[in-house]
């Protein structure tokens, strides 16, 4: 299978998940994790709601991840979530359960609805996990977001 990122030229080649160390996000706190999506305009949509225009810089990839398909996955469906999951900002919750199931390395994947189109799925990848050895990086093409989208 084949996910997807947007990230900065000179993080394309990482998949470490050290950037995770560095900041926290919706589903973790300050632990080495890589967000991804099935699809790539979701990956485009979940970089693009948190910039405004003169945030946008001018060296991102689109980041293939090649993923085996017989590697250990989890999901959690939105009927599993706490009520307010998609608030914006993110319930304080939503860290704790992010960074139990990174503690756990009881998969390598957790498929998690799109704040943003709940009918699209985002990929948390644990880097610590014992597959994590088994990922490659696909292709890489530079990428540019659509003046159309950037328009405020």
């Amino acid at each position: 299978m084949i996910l997807y990122r947007i990230t900065r030229e000179k993080y394309a080649q990482d998949l470490s998940g050290r950037g995770g160390l560095l900041s926290a996000a919706r589903w973790h706190d300050h632990v080495p994790v890589i967000y991804s999506s099935v699809n790539s305009s979701t990956a485009i949509l979940e970089v693009l709601v948190h910039l405004q225009p003169e945030e946008i810089h001018n060296d991102l990839m689109i980041m293939s991840i090649v993923v085996p398909d017989d590697v250990i996955s989890e999901e959690l469906a939105i009927a599993e979530l706490p009520a307010g999951w998609n608030n914006y900002p993110a319930p304080a919750i939503l860290k704790q359960i992010g960074n139990a199931w990174l503690a756990s390395k009881s998969a390598l994947l957790l498929y998690i609805p799109s704040v943003i189109d709940p009918l699209a799925k985002n990929v948390l990848i644990n880097p610590l996990h014992s597959d994590a050895t088994q990922l490659k990086i696909g292709e890489l093409q530079p990428f540019t977001f659509d003046k159309r989208l950037i328009k405020r």
